[in-house]
């Protein structure tokens, strides 16, 4: 996960520079950062893989993909070939997120909430790790692609390890869920709507602020590469001490209740972000946004994975499918307003698309959805 996370995060200080090496509109640039979100289209077949083959086979394939899709990003020679690879690595990232995470609810059913919060602050971490690596090294060589490659050799270890590991799994193998068996895909449809709802806004959020943040400040705020590489992981380092604070009480608390507090309060920090005028307060605000917003997507899993515990790799699947059309909408959408009006203006549909997760959450009026919120 911690692997996955830096990958994805190195666009964020890179896209300065790929704008320039490429003579990209930020309309293109941003559709490039939504290719690498639309991969994620297609995790509820990593998610029913993983029902079908279990877990581990499905995490050494992600691994696979992902590496040597980094080590391609780092060559490669034109804009239209990065895109395909960016599509390729978010698939790669999408089946192992599909498959860790019911394999995390599973093994820890009564403390599933704090127990996704922890995998996924490794998300945050690896988040927080990227885009300083990233400015760095941009800083240093001057070279963007550096750290991909960087990234694909550390997938060549990983590819090895979780090979070996999936050799010896047997023993924590998902069940093979058979055609008519568990709960019926259309029931995880018709009462898990408002999560995906949910969780589409949350990603929106989530990768408009990755892809478009460090831009926002080098462009409309003179920061320089590294110092927006910094901001962008202080925002995803907060995040992971967020979901290791907030995310020890999801379990004790509603789970409705922190996603609704979290989307609320995230929502005015990014609004003072975009906003204010010092530099300083500026970064403050958006670290600060990143830990309140930490615990959400996490207690949105582990809600849905208690509901529908019979399929939670195709829950897991299409929760993320659903999520990322928001996270491949965004960033698109974050340029195309840019281009059209200013990039100031774009960055306040963050501000409406976390809250929207907290609007989507007080839509939930199903009683077996209630009876499943934590405590």
């Amino acid at each position: 996960m911690f692997a996955i996370a830096v990958t994805t995060t190195l666009m964020g200080p890179s896209f300065p520079v790929i704008v320039k090496e490429f003579n990209l509109s930020l309309g293109l640039l941003g559709f490039l950062a939504s290719a690498w979100s639309a991969g994620y289209l297609l995790s509820f077949i990593g998610g029913l893989l993983s029902d079908r083959y279990g877990e581990a086979t499905i995490i050494s394939l992600s691994f696979v993909i992902v590496g040597v899709a980094a080590g391609l990003i780092s060559a490669a020679p034109s804009y239209d070939l990065l895109l395909v690879l960016f599509l390729l690595a978010g698939i790669g990232g999408a089946f192992g997120e599909s498959a860790m995470t019911p394999l995390i609810a599973r093994l820890f059913p009564k403390r599933g909430g704090f127990a996704l919060n922890i995998l996924h602050l490794f998300y945050s971490l690896g988040s927080f790790v990227g885009p300083i690596v990233a400015a760095l090294v941009i800083s240093w060589y001057g070279n963007w692609r550096l750290s991909y490659s960087m990234m694909a050799a550390v997938f060549g270890l990983l590819i090895v390890i979780s090979i070996l590991t999936a050799r010896k799994s047997d023993g924590v193998r998902a069940r093979m869920v058979e055609p008519g068996e568990g709960i019926a895909m259309r029931e995880v449809v018709t009462r898990g709507w408002v999560l995906m709802l949910a969780m589409f806004f949350y990603l929106g959020a989530e990768t408009g602020t990755s892809a478009w943040l460090p831009t926002f400040l080098v462009m409309m705020r003179g920061f320089s590469i590294e110092l927006a590489g910094v901001s962008l992981g202080l925002f995803w380092g907060t995040m992971a001490v967020g979901r290791l604070v907030l995310g020890s009480v999801t379990d004790r608390v509603r789970f409705r209740r922190i996603i609704l507090f979290s989307s609320i309060v995230s929502a005015v920090l990014i609004f003072l972000g975009i906003m204010i005028g010092s530099n300083s307060w500026m970064i403050i605000s958006w670290s600060t946004s990143g830990f309140v917003m930490g615990p959400i997507m996490p207690t949105l899993f582990a809600w849905a994975n208690r509901l529908f515990d019979s399929r939670r790799g195709f829950v897991t699947g299409l929760i993320y499918c659903v999520g990322f059309a928001g996270g491949v909408f965004s960033p698109w959408l974050l340029g195309t307003l840019a281009d059209l009006l200013s990039l100031r203006f774009a960055m306040l549909y963050l501000v409406f698309s976390i809250s929207a997760v907290g609007v989507s959450i007080l839509m939930v009026h199903d009683s077996r959805l209630l009876r499943h919120d934590g405590c």
